[in-house]
């Protein structure tokens, strides 16, 4: 079990970065039209979801913020069919604590509120739809005294560029095993 917590825990990026990586990544080679992504992890309020697709995503899912929803209150025994409010189980003596008829409104209510907060956000931002985002509407603190946009702190990729070697980008050129292509 401890092997398996190091891996989710510590291997991979973490989503903001990795999600700038995936989509500049599709948009160097040329794939960012044809694909979709959507993005999971940590999605919980209107801000969450504006700052993920100003980042590239497609759309947000948000489990862990309908659980909560829901009545989840974090147990952390979600993987032993032991979920003490029924939320996370197959034990019929438990899951009668999830009285569905309580808990879907309520999982609705977040849901809607949540995706109201996003929108006001996307209008008060002076767009039109939620596609509109860019990395130039989001600010990130990256020191004491210092405010960066994600568009300043990760540049875009330019369309295609990773299909030619003379055109990728330095940072990029650690991802590829270009000495054999080089050489």
């Amino acid at each position: 079990m401890l092997r398996l917590v190091e891996f989710s825990n510590s291997m991979g990026m973490p989503l903001r970065e990795g999600l700038i990586f995936v989509h500049d990544t599709l948009v160097g080679f040329g794939l960012r039209k044809d694909i979709k992504v959507i993005v999971a992890g940590k999605i919980i309020s209107g801000f969450h979801m504006a700052r993920a697709i100003s980042l590239g995503a497609d759309g947000c899912n948000s489990a862990r913020a309908m659980m909560l929803a829901i009545g989840c209150i974090q147990a952390l025994q979600c993987n032993s069919n032991t979920c003490p409010v029924g939320v996370a189980t197959q034990n019929k003596s438990l899951v009668k604590g999830l009285v569905v008829e309580d808990k879907a409104p309520r999982a609705k209510r977040y849901h809607d509120a949540t995706i109201h907060s996003f929108l006001e956000l996307v209008a008060a931002a002076g767009l039109n739809e939620p596609s509109e985002l860019t990395r130039d509407h989001i600010s990130k603190r990256v020191g004491l005294y210092n405010v960066k946009t994600y568009e300043d702190i990760y540049p875009y990729l330019k369309e295609g560029c990773l299909l030619d070697i003379s055109t990728i980008p330095l940072d990029y050129k650690k991802f590829f095993h270009l000495t054999r292509v080089m050489s």
